[in-house]
């Protein structure tokens, strides 16, 4: 059932970014550990959406003294020019790096 609703939260989030607005913005990562993801921030909004692993994780910006950082509690991602930190729950944060900057 969970995994239901995931797809299912996912295929909305999709739906959704396929008619993005004209401030949003996709930025695809290379990370350290070999996967790729992409993040696509919405500023007005003031939200983003991590894609992982075909995962939509959904992301509220939280203030910051230098770049920027969107979390939702357990999920949270920090970046700064082309780094970017992803950190998922206990795992070991992933370090990426915007491809193609």
């Amino acid at each position: 059932m969970k995994q239901l609703i995931a797809t299912a939260l996912a295929s909305l989030v999709a739906a959704a970014c396929a008619n993005t607005p004209p401030n949003a913005h996709e930025v695809a990562f290379a990370c350290a550990d070999g996967q790729s993801l992409s993040v696509r921030f919405f500023p007005a909004q003031e939200i983003a959406v991590l894609m992982r692993s075909g995962e939509a994780i959904e992301l509220r910006q939280q203030p910051s003294g230098s770049g920027f950082i969107y979390s939702n509690g357990p999920n949270t991602i920090r970046g700064k020019g082309d780094e970017l930190t992803v950190e998922i729950g206990r795992m070991v944060p992933i370090q990426c790096r915007a491809k193609g900057r």
